[in-house]
């Protein structure tokens, strides 16, 4: 069974076209966005060359979540009204949904939990960097939190299979279940991700957020303070039940992420308490 999970992975992982496929405009976006020096009339240009994404990325700048009180009619007054990596966030939101708001049989999440978890790391995420004054990085926040889990929608079928053996490595071995998944089936759900970042041609500081969001500790130093954000947004989420599935009671708090971020006891307490506000804030994004 493992040497068979094993191959068929490696076959996926080293063939591109099955990996899943987003539109493209969303990578551009991502990308535009970093460039501090882009204009907002490019990156407006560039969503609007898709229509599907330009009818959804309207209809969530007017959403509960983003909306600044004034009805935005089109892209270009929602760059100057949002900000274009407030209108990135939103590129992102709309082009990653119909991937990631399904059933994810092997994990035993239903339709629509992992898309809800998605988003409350994301907010979370967004939250623990305005908390701890580093809104330069809050949006990079937002987006790896959305899609911190998208390597779990190609190998949810193989741990589904393999479920058992995975679980039996994590309490004989003691060790996390993303190490024991690597262990059985040869890959974890966080280097299938990578790779699929790297088809959309994210940026290298979202695949490293995707790459090491349960082992912030082992990211490339330039990325490991905002790896770690996600990191603890993501276990905070888990903690809280918010779409949590049969692998979310065996991933830990890392202490080296905590000390990363400079989060003291009583904030990660009082995040944790305000959860609710995080639903409701999920809730507000339609």
């Amino acid at each position: 069974m493992q040497a068979q999970i094993k191959q068929r992975l490696e076959q996926i992982v080293n063939n591109i076209g099955q990996l899943p496929s987003m539109p493209d405009v969303a990578g551009r976006v991502v990308t535009m966005v970093g460039d501090p020096d882009v204009a907002f009339n490019k990156v407006s240009e560039e969503i609007s060359k898709d229509q599907a994404i330009t009818t959804n990325v309207l209809k969530l700048c007017n959403s509960a979540y983003f909306s600044r009180g004034k009805e935005i009619s089109s892209i270009e007054r929602a760059a100057v009204t949002l900000g274009l990596k407030e209108v990135k966030d939103i590129v992102v939101v709309a082009a990653t949904k119909s991937l990631l708001d399904k059933e994810i049989i092997g994990y035993d999440l239903a339709k629509g939990e992992l898309w809800k978890h998605g988003l409350a790391v994301a907010v979370l995420a967004k939250n623990i960097a305005n908390l701890k004054n580093y809104k330069d990085i809050a949006d990079i926040a937002f987006t790896g939190g959305i899609i911190h889990d998208v390597g779990k929608t190609v190998l949810a079928l193989y741990v589904q299979s393999a479920f058992k053996e995975i679980v039996e490595t994590v309490e004989q071995k003691q060790i996390t279940f993303q190490l024991a998944e690597k262990e059985i089936m040869g890959f974890d759900h966080q280097e299938i991700g990578e790779k699929i970042l790297q088809k959309w041609s994210f940026p290298h500081i979202l695949r490293d957020i995707v790459r090491y969001h349960h082992e912030p500790e082992n990211a490339p130093e330039e990325s490991k303070l905002i790896v770690s954000i996600v990191h603890i947004a993501n276990t905070i989420c888990l903690m809280g039940g918010i779409g949590i599935g049969s692998d979310g009671l065996y991933h830990q708090l890392s202490d080296e992420a905590i000390k990363a971020v400079g989060m003291k006891d009583a904030e990660l307490e009082n995040i944790y308490a305000n959860l609710p506000d995080v639903i409701d804030q999920v809730s507000a994004i339609q």
